[in-house]
């Protein structure tokens, strides 16, 4: 589909592609499938990584992904880009967070998730996610390359910024904030999906719902917030669709004539 794709489309999942209940919708799932017979190629592009949402991409037969907010890409399922944290810096952080804050980190890539102890911030976080808790191992990032990081926290990320500079910190559920290099985000992942593909002077479109989704509006030549998306967000849409709930994605994609 790459030589002939008439546009792209960049979906985030929690809060867009996804339901409330963490589910993909079947109206959803058959609006991705006439994407594909109208030779418009769906992509997801999200703060998650693949491990995660292997399912997801099964169940959507999307097999192209910008994951950890730009820190990996996969394209056609072959990997093509990854941005890996400094193993020293994650160091740091972790040190940091055991000496003046107390907040416990999750590490991940494409592949695995660990955490730095279990406790109640832990707790919290998967079961919003409804995922199981990851095993507890902080020397993970010896020996593993590790895109991305999370904060276990409801609130306190704010002196992290002027801690760790070449870090960027973006709260992304009211339980974690989503921690990768400063340059970052998920339109520093579509970029380079976009040139390495290539993917070039093709229409780009983009469906989301949250802070992490403001950098993915900035570039894409179509953006659609979803009715329950963060306020910035919906003042940089081209135009606003019904919520993750009620058929928001369907309604959007026909509103913009691409089903």
């Amino acid at each position: 589909m790459k030589n002939n794709a008439k546009a792209i489309v960049f979906f985030d999942l929690d809060g867009t592609l996804l339901t409330r209940d963490i589910k993909v919708a079947d109206s959803t799932v058959k609006a991705v499938k006439k994407l594909r017979e109208n030779n418009i190629l769906p992509i997801i592009a999200t703060g998650r990584s693949l491990f995660e949402i292997e399912h997801i991409m099964q169940h959507t037969g999307i097999n192209s992904i910008v994951s950890m907010n730009g820190q990996s890409v996969i394209f056609e399922g072959k990997p093509i880009f990854s941005n890996d944290i400094d193993p020293q810096i994650i160091d740091r952080i972790l040190q940091f967070s055991h000496s003046e804050t107390g907040i416990p980190i999750a590490f991940y890539n494409d592949y695995i998730m660990r955490i730095s102890e279990l406790g109640e911030p832990a707790t919290k976080f998967y079961h919003y996610l409804q995922q199981t808790i990851p095993p507890v191992d902080d020397k993970i990032h010896y020996q593993e390359p590790i895109q991305m990081l999370l904060l276990l926290c409801e609130s306190g990320e704010e002196i992290y910024r002027d801690v760790f500079p070449e870090l960027s910190f973006v709260r992304n559920t009211p339980y974690c904030v989503d921690v990768i290099n400063a340059e970052s985000s998920k339109a520093f992942g579509i970029k380079k999906l976009l040139q390495k593909a290539p993917l070039q002077n093709i229409p780009t479109y983009a469906f989301g719902d949250g802070f992490n989704d403001i950098e993915m509006f900035e570039i894409v030549d179509h953006p659609i917030a979803m009715a329950n998306a963060v306020t910035p967000l919906k003042q940089l849409a081209e135009f606003i669709t019904d919520d993750n709930n009620h058929d928001g994605i369907v309604k959007g994609l026909q509103r913009a004539g691409l089903i």
